[in-house]
C-alpha cells in the first residue's frame, strides 16, 4: 500500500488481516527512511486510534511500529519481548520522581542537550510535550533558581498548577510581584516578561524558559511586550543563565549570538494526527454561520471555535443560541447563578454558559476564564468560543477546532498562526486524531523565520529597546540614534528609560506643557498617596491631552474630567457590580447591555488596571525631573495611587487571588473587614484558613472555586 491507500484503510472501518498486514508493512518501510519517518509517525498515530478494532495478534506489530517511530509514550509495556526493549523504555523514562512518564525520542534528545548545558531553541508542534522537558529539568535539581517566562497571566496560572502538583513540596513557586522568596529552598519564577523585568532578584536565575519565543521578533503590533521580552532574554542570557526557548513552526532564528552556544531544533514531530476540512466560505457569509450551527449539531466531543475578536465571539454566541439546538446544561447551573448575581443577566457569556457554550477572551475576568477551561476539560461544557487568548499556549482537551475567522482582530493571519490554531486539535493519549474545520479559505503555506530583535538591531529597532542596552551591546547605528536622542531630548536619558514605552514626542509634549505652566501646576503636581480632587483632575487632563485621549474615546470618555469621574466612581464603588450597573445605565444608545458589560470589563482591566498606571507613572517621572531641575526639594510621587489603580482600588493581596481563580467579588467576602493582606502569600494563607462553616456565607459556586484553589496550594500554606 502507498501512503494514501494506508490512510484510506485506517479510516475505512474494515480491517481484514491481509490489509492490516499490508498497511503495517508499508508503515514499516516508511519508518526505516529518515525522510519519510514523519509520515510514518502520523500513520502509526492513526493506527493507534483504531487499535481496539484490530485483531489482538496485530497489537504486538503495532507496538513495534510505535517504538520504531519514537512514540515511546504510546508503547505497550506488555509487549516487552526482549531485554533490549526493556532498556529502550528505561532510557526514555522521564526522571520525575514517583511518575512513570516516558519521553518520546525528540523529548529525550532535548532533555539530554539541556542536561549537557547547551542552550536549546525548540520549534515544534503544540502536541509535542515541550513542558514535560521543563518539569524534568526542575526534577533534576541541577538549577536552584529557574524562571519560566510566559506571554499571559492565564498561562502563569496553568503553569503554576502543573508545577505545583509536582514540586510545591520542594520549591517555592513565585508568580506575583508581592511574593519575596528567601532562596533558602529552590525557586521557580513563573512570570510574564513585564513582571520578570520588575524583579531585582531575577538576576539570580540560572536556567530560564521562554514560552512562545517567536514573540521575540518585533512586529508592528504589540511592540511594547516584544521589547520587554527581548530585554528579559538579553538580561538573563548575558548574565550566563542557560536557556530553553520553545514555540511552534519556526524554520529559522536570527539574532542569537554565537557565544550562546545554542542549538536550534526545528521539528515536525507530533504526537497527534490532524484531519483538516476546508470549506472556503467568504467572510461574513450566511453559509459560514449556517455551517457553524451544523457542525455544532454534529460534533459530540470537546470543540474550540476560534474567532477574531471579543465582539465576534459575542455575535457568534448570539447566533448559535438563536439558531442552534442547545439544551440547558445542569453542570453549569451554579456558575450561571453566580454570574447573574455579580453581573447583569443580559450578558451573553451568562446566557451562553446556561446552554453549555463557554466564551473565552481578554475581556472575560481571569477567574471566569479559568473556570471556562476547567469546565471544558471536565466535560461540563462542550464548546468554547475563543480568541487568541486561549489559542496561545493554554492546553485543553479539545478534539475539534473550528476556525471561523482567518484573522486576529482585523488583520489576516499567516500560515504560522493558522498552524498554531489548528494544532490545538487532538490530545495525546485521549484524541489521537484532531479534527479541524476551516470555514474560510486558509492562508497560503509559507516558511516563517524570526529575528531576536536585541541581536538584529537596525534603524527600525524601537528606541525603547536600545535605551535599555549597555553601550557594548549596541551596534554603531544604534549608538548614533541614541546620540541624536540625547542631543535633542529636553529630558534626561534616565527619565526616557523609565518611560521607555511612551513615545518620545508624547514625553516631550508633556515636558513642554508642565514647564510652560509650572507655577500654576506645581500645587496640582506635588502630591503622594491619594490625590486631592484638583490634583487628580490635573494628571487626568495631562493623560488625556498627551497620552491616552484616542484610547479613552473608545470608552465614551472625551476629556480629562471624564477620566477623573470614572476613577472616582470605581474607587468609591461598593462592588464591581455597582460600577458596571452604572456604566450600563449610561451606555450609548447603539450598545446592547451585553456589549456595555464587556466594554466596562475591558475598561476596568485594560485601561484602569494597566494603561492608566503606566501613563500616571510617566507623568510622575517627568514632573519629578522638571521640579528637581527647578530647585524644588519636594516633588510628586504617584507610586501608591498607581498601585491602587492596578488592583482596581481593591486590597492588592485580595485582588491578586484573581490570578489563582478566585474572583475579586469572592475575595472581598473571604476577608474580615479588618484584614488587609499585604501580599499574595498572605491572601493565600487566608484562603487556606477558611473553615467549612464559613462556606455557608458564600455562594455554592464560590465554595467550589475555593475548594479547587485549596487543592492546588502547597501543604506548607495549608
Amino acid at each position: 500500500m502507498n501512503i494514501e491507500q494506508i490512510k484510506v484503510f485506517l479510516s475505512s472501518g474494515r480491517f481484514s488481516p491481509e490489509d492490516t498486514f499490508d498497511a503495517f508493512q508499508g508503515i514499516s518501510n516508511l519508518s526505516n527512511d529518515i525522510e519519510s519517518q514523519p509520515i510514518a509517525r502520523e500513520l502509526v498515530i492513526r493506527a493507534l486510534a483504531i487499535k481496539d478494532h484490530l485483531r489482538p495478534d496485530f497489537h504486538g506489530l503495532l507496538d513495534g511500529l510505535v517504538r520504531a517511530v519514537g512514540l515511546m509514550p504510546y508503547a505497550d509495556k506488555a509487549h516487552n519481548q526482549s531485554l533490549g526493549d526493556y532498556y529502550i523504555l528505561e532510557a526514555h523514562k522521564a526522571p520525575i520522581p514517583g511518575e512513570q512518564y516516558l519521553f518520546h525520542t525528540l523529548q529525550l534528545q532535548i532533555f539530554r542537550d539541556l542536561m549537557a548545558g547547551r542552550n536549546v531553541v525548540l520549534s515544534a508542534t503544540t502536541s509535542v510535550g515541550k513542558s514535560l522537558i521543563v518539569d524534568a529539568i526542575v526534577a533534576s535539581q541541577k538549577h536552584k533558581v529557574i524562571a519560566i517566562i510566559v506571554p499571559t497571566i492565564a498561562l502563569i496560572d496553568e503553569t503554576r498548577r502543573r508545577l505545583g502538583l509536582r514540586f510545591s513540596a520542594t520549591h517555592k513557586i513565585v508568580t506575583h510581584p508581592s511574593q519575596k522568596p528567601d532562596f533558602q529552598q529552590p525557586v521557580i519564577f513563573v512570570l510574564t516578561q513585564e513582571r520578570a523585568l520588575a524583579r531585582p532578584d531575577i538576576s539570580k536565575v540560572e536556567f530560564f524558559v521562554i514560552d512562545e519565543f517567536y514573540k521575540l521578533d518585533i512586529k508592528e503590533k504589540d511592540t511594547e511586550r516584544a521589547v520587554d521580552l527581548n530585554l528579559i532574554f538579553h538580561n538573563l542570557a548575558r548574565g550566563g543563565a542557560q536557556f530553553y526557548l520553545i514555540g511552534p513552526h519556526i524554520s529559522a532564528v536570527g539574532g542569537l549570538a554565537q557565544s550562546y552556544n545554542h542549538v536550534f531544533v526545528p521539528s515536525e514531530f507530533s504526537t497527534v494526527a490532524l484531519d483538516i476540512v476546508y470549506f472556503d466560505f467568504p467572510d461574513n457569509s450566511d453559509e459560514r454561520k449556517e455551517k457553524l450551527v451544523e457542525l455544532c449539531a454534529d460534533l459530540k466531543s470537546p470543540t474550540l471555535i476560534y474567532c477574531q475578536s471579543p465582539p465576534r465571539a459575542a455575535n457568534l454566541a448570539e447566533y448559535l443560541l438563536e439558531h442552534g439546538e442547545f439544551e440547558p446544561t445542569p453542570a453549569t447551573d451554579l456558575a450561571v447563578s453566580w454570574l447573574k448575581q455579580e453581573f447583569p443577566e443580559e450578558w451573553i457569556l451568562t446566557r451562553a454558559l446556561r446552554y453549555g457554550i463557554g466564551i473565552h477572551h481578554g475581556n472575560v475576568p481571569r477567574a471566569i476564564q479559568q473556570y471556562m477551561v476547567r469546565a471544558f476539560d471536565a466535560g461540563d461544557i462542550k464548546f468554547i468560543i475563543c480568541t487568541s487568548t486561549l489559542i496561545e499556549g493554554i492546553n485543553t482537551v479539545a478534539e475539534n477546532v473550528v476556525i471561523y475567522d482567518r484573522r486576529v482582530k482585523t488583520t489576516g493571519f499567516d500560515s504560522f498562526t493558522f498552524r498554531n490554531i489548528a494544532g490545538r486539535a487532538g490530545r495525546m493519549r485521549k484524541y489521537f486524531i484532531g479534527k479541524v474545520f476551516v470555514l474560510e479559505k486558509p492562508p497560503s503555506e509559507t516558511m516563517v523565520s524570526i529575528d531576536v530583535a536585541v541581536g538584529k538591531q537596525n534603524e527600525k529597532t524601537p528606541i525603547s529597546l536600545i535605551l535599555e542596552l549597555d553601550d557594548t551591546d549596541l551596534i554603531p547605528i544604534s549608538r548614533e540614534r541614541l546620540g541624536r536622542v540625547a542631543l535633542d531630548s529636553p529630558l534626561s536619558m534616565e527619565t526616557l528609560r523609565l518611560n521607555r514605552h511612551v513615545p518620545l514626542d508624547s514625553q516631550y509634549s508633556i515636558y513642554a506643557h508642565i514647564s510652560r505652566d509650572l507655577v500654576l501646576l506645581e500645587d496640582s503636581l506635588v502630591w503622594s498617596g491619594i490625590p486631592k480632587p484638583h490634583q487628580l483632575l490635573t494628571v487626568c487632563e495631562l493623560i488625556y491631552a498627551h497620552l491616552d485621549g484616542s484610547a479613552l474615546t473608545r470608552y465614551g470618555i472625551t476629556a480629562g474630567v471624564g477620566l477623573k469621574a470614572e476613577l472616582d466612581r470605581l474607587s468609591h464603588a461598593a462592588s464591581f457590580r455597582s460600577y458596571i450597573d452604572h456604566r450600563v445605565a449610561n451606555k450609548a444608545f447603539f450598545q446592547s447591555v451585553s456589549d456595555s458589560i464587556e466594554q466596562s470589563l475591558q475598561f476596568m482591566r485594560r485601561y484602569i488596571g494597566y494603561n492608566f498606571p503606566r501613563s500616571l507613572m510617566a507623568i510622575n517621572h517627568i514632573q519629578a525631573e522638571i521640579l528637581r531641575r527647578a530647585g524644588r526639594r519636594v516633588v510628586g510621587d504617584y507610586t501608591y495611587f498607581a498601585a491602587r489603580a492596578e488592583s482596581l482600588f481593591m486590597n492588592a493581596g485580595l485582588f491578586a487571588l484573581d490570578e489563582y481563580g478566585i474572583p475579586p467579588e469572592t475575595a472581598r467576602r473571604l476577608a474580615p473587614s479588618n484584614v488587609e493582606p499585604m501580599s499574595l502569600d498572605q491572601a493565600l494563607a487566608l484562603v487556606a484558613s477558611v473553615e467549612t462553616g464559613q462556606f455557608t456565607k458564600l455562594h455554592p459556586f464560590e465554595c467550589e472555586i475555593i475548594s479547587d484553589v485549596r487543592a492546588t496550594l502547597p501543604s506548607r500554606i495549608l
